[in-house]
């Protein structure tokens, strides 16, 4: 038996096939995630970062850190110039990102992936490769949902020739249904088998790498490169009444946020099974934590119950993208310093060589007659999502799809948003102590939560395009 929830077909049959081929969790995640680039353009790349939450079949849980570092080791100065400024409107909320090669931070999914598959992998990692080669060669068909986030970051993806190239190779953005190929990244990944890291951080690549990021005001250097490096510790494992959320233990910070959030709501829970009530306290634990600084924009997460009922949560991010191409490898680097939270003015600058703090939240939670891996994409929506989702989850008569697919609440900046669906006599409720704002429809906006069972269900969130592939018996 195995499970598997991703945020594209493609991506999610790709883990699925790995599983069937005799590898485990690690080497479907690594064949999704080298896939992922091509499916899911604009939210994933090997360019950026990553996090991994793994229930193994004993019961041990570990956590992997593998998202981006701050760049400038060995730069004397670090000035920071050339960002490019982004301003995108999802229709009920504003967000301003910024691109360019000062946005560049040292890049650690690669790395992170290859080191993965070295320490747990069973298959070879020519196969695991071989599904992204085909992919990225013969080129995948945009989705509705990529088509409209390539509208959304249209002046980072049409920022350089490079990117232009892969994004609007015929003068406009290409739209849902047209291939997007792209011939470089499938050659650099055939070279990934015999070269392994060096192919992307050591070498010439590393060289004509830091070369172009720094002639375009970056701060990238080799010895950035050289020193990306995989965390791999024990999970931070919280009790919650019955229940375990296994988690982060740091540097980022996803992960406490949602065991936080729990921790709230289950101080105060709603009396009986009123929904409405539930809905209430869902807001109120949003209202009663602070949300602390990190980063992460544009993410997808992939869930995967394995044959050897090892449960694995792995999201992914690339930010919105710099709009660079790392030369000579179709791979679109990160923007995870164009973030005002990181580079605001009168705040020091991270230490150069230092892990990047991030706000996507891969977690397992254990209820005692299931565990369930879980996580989002959605920049601040994440924390939010994977608590709602995992509230439901512990709330008698929630089977999992309907924890996924059910409306959800965001409370930021003292306002709720709020999608449509809500149980009767909620809005009600909620408006007696929010100022809500009701969206018209279910949206991207509120993440994508991918989520998979070690009882052997899978569920793709249907806000941003998941897919789940089970296989029983």
């Amino acid at each position: 038996m195995h499970a598997v929830a991703a945020g594209h077909p493609l991506t999610a049959q790709t883990a699925a096939d790995v599983l069937e081929s005799g590898g485990n969790a690690y080497d479907a995640a690594v064949a999704a995630a080298l896939v992922q680039p091509v499916t899911e353009p604009v939210l994933a790349s090997l360019g950026g970062g990553g996090l991994m939450a793994v229930l193994e079949p004993g019961g041990k849980a570990r956590f992997y850190d593998f998202f981006a570092n701050m760049p400038g080791l060995g730069l004397e100065k670090r000035p920071v110039t050339g960002l490019v400024e982004v301003r995108v409107d999802y229709g009920g909320a504003q967000s301003v990102y910024h691109a360019g090669a000062a946005s560049v931070a040292v890049p650690g999914l690669l790395r992170g992936l290859l080191e993965l598959h070295a320490a747990h992998g069973r298959l070879p990692l020519e196969r695991l490769v071989s599904l992204a080669v085909r992919a990225a060669r013969e080129g995948v068909p945009v989705s509705r949902l990529q088509a409209y986030l390539f509208t959304l970051i249209e002046p980072i993806l049409t920022l350089t020739p490079e990117a232009r190239a892969l994004f609007a190779p015929k003068g406009r953005l290409l739209r849902e249904g047209e291939l997007l190929v792209n011939p470089d990244y499938a050659g650099f990944l055939e070279r990934l088998p015999d070269e392994g890291a060096d192919a992307l951080y050591a070498g010439e690549t590393a060289r004509e790498l830091v070369d172009y990021v720094q002639t375009n005001g970056g701060l990238l250097t080799e010895a950035d490169l050289a020193a990306q490096w995989l965390v791999s510790a024990p999970a931070r494992s919280d009790r919650l009444g019955a229940a375990t959320l296994h988690r982060s233990p740091g540097p980022s910070r996803g992960g406490a946020a949602v065991a936080r959030l729990l921790q709230s709501y289950l101080e105060e829970p709603p009396a009986g099974e009123d929904e409405a009530a539930h809905y209430l306290g869902l807001a109120r634990a949003m209202r009663r934590v602070t949300e602390g600084l990190g980063l992460r924009r544009g993410t997808t997460h992939l869930s995967i119950r394995d044959p050897e009922e090892r449960i694995l949560s792995m999201t992914v991010s690339n930010g919105e993208g710099s709009g660079l191409i790392a030369p000579g490898t179709g791979i679109l680097l990160n923007n995870m310093l164009g973030e005002d939270d990181v580079l605001s003015p009168g705040r020091p600058l991270p230490r150069p060589g230092s892990r990047l703090v991030s706000m996507m939240a891969p977690v397992i939670l254990e209820t005692g007659t299931n565990a369930y891996a879980l996580g989002s994409g959605g920049s601040r929506r994440i924390r939010s999502a994977v608590f709602q989702v995992a509230a439901h989850l512990l709330t008698p008569g929630w089977p999992l799809k309907r924890a996924v697919e059910a409306a959800r609440l965001h409370y930021e900046n003292g306002r709720l948003e709020a999608e449509p669906g809500l149980p009767e006599g909620a809005m009600e409720l909620l408006a007696a102590e929010f100022e809500i704002n009701p969206w018209p429809r279910r949206d991207f906006y509120f993440g994508g939560v991918h989520a998979a069972s070690r009882s052997g269900e899978a569920v793709g969130d249907p806000r941003r395009e998941g897919h789940a592939v089970l296989r029983r018996g």
